[in-house]
């Protein structure tokens, strides 16, 4: 299978996880539009969100409301736009669901096709997943 997400799942490639249960998985973006950006999937391999049996989800929805309220407070943001990319012609560019929480502070539009991504320091991706695990706690 070639999707990155079921390669991440599997630990066949890296990701600055941030937060993972028996059916979902999250994750730093690696394009992020704003500090904090993350991504929440679900483990099971489905490139919708109509198609994905009941079960996962409820799940996939309950790790992005666990995981919200912790993203913003990581990110000294107030507020998050939380979003699905459902389809190709949708903006989906990896066909395996997720959801977006990208915490937003105002200082940017919200959502803008040309939006620029934001520059991304050495160690932007352990320091961020580490303190976002640490607000998550155990």
């Amino acid at each position: 299978m070639s999707c990155i997400f079921c390669k991440i799942i599997k630990g066949e490639s890296h990701a600055y996880k941030v937060y993972e249960d028996d059916l979902t998985l999250s994750f730093l973006d690696i394009n992020p539009i704003s500090h904090g950006h993350i991504l929440v999937i679900t483990k099971r391999h489905e490139p919708r969100l109509e198609n994905l049996p009941r079960e996962h989800s409820d799940a996939l929805f309950q790790t992005v409301r666990k995981l919200v309220g912790p993203i913003q407070k990581a990110a000294g943001a107030p507020s998050a736009n939380i979003g699905i990319n459902n389809g190709r012609e949708a903006g989906q560019i990896i066909q395996h669901i997720h959801v977006h929480i990208i915490p937003r502070d105002g200082s940017k539009p919200a959502w803008r096709k040309d939006l620029t991504r934001m520059p991304k320091s050495s160690g932007y991706f352990e320091d961020t997943a580490e303190k976002i695990r640490g607000i998550i706690g155990p």
